[in-house]
């Protein structure tokens, strides 16, 4: 229990890292706007609350610590199974619809730090 806490807390530290560091240096992106927004847009949807779901239970965690552990399940490639709803093997699996709900939403929502100023 102790290694699934551990993995689902500080797992979305690299993503959360990875956005702010991405934010502060917004200036070097102002080339590829809409570049800066889907990575943006990645990086927040990998933090977004999903459920992870195994035996028969679920808990809810960041969609990056549950992917995490969904790979460190997986025994073999074709176990893999993947669809608009869930994602995940035969053991272990997270619910999508989170991750692309708020990857749609902060694609488009305008950030200002991605736009020149007039």
């Amino acid at each position: 229990m102790a290694m699934i806490l551990a993995l689902v807390l500080l797992a979305p530290l690299l993503p959360l890292a990875l956005l702010v560091l991405m934010w502060r240096r917004a200036p070097r992106w102002q080339g590829n706007p809409w570049l800066y927004r889907a990575g943006f847009a990645f990086l927040a949807a990998l933090l977004a609350p999903t459920l992870l779901m195994a035996g028969h239970g679920g808990l809810p965690c960041p969609t990056f610590g549950g992917l995490i552990l969904v790979f460190m399940r997986l025994e073999w490639i074709g176990d893999l199974h993947l669809n608009l709803i869930a994602f995940g093997s035969n053991d272990a699996a997270i619910l999508s619809a989170p991750f692309l709900v708020v990857f749609a939403a902060a694609l488009f929502i305008p950030l200002r730090t991605a736009r020149r100023a007039p």
